[in-house]
């Protein structure tokens, strides 16, 4: 178990998966029971997964304004 959330992207992949599979149980959402479709919505769901993590960290959201990054080494 520990392997399939071993990240975020696979956390997000197995997200897509599952609301793939619980399609027919709620009236959210619609999609057709394909492996293709659940593919792609575990392709998708990993991709918003990546860019979430990107954008936020474990202090808010992360920004770079392109300057210098500051590193611990002496010169």
């Amino acid at each position: 178990m520990g392997e399939l959330f071993h990240c975020p992207m696979c956390l997000g992949f197995w997200v897509g998966v599952f609301l793939w599979a619980i399609n027919g149980f709620t009236g959210l959402f619609t999609f057709d029971y394909s492996l293709v479709t659940a593919f792609v919505l575990g392709c998708l769901s990993s991709g918003t997964s990546y860019v979430l993590t990107m954008l936020m960290g474990d202090c808010g959201i992360k920004i770079d304004l392109g300057g210098k990054h500051e590193t611990n080494s002496k010169d």
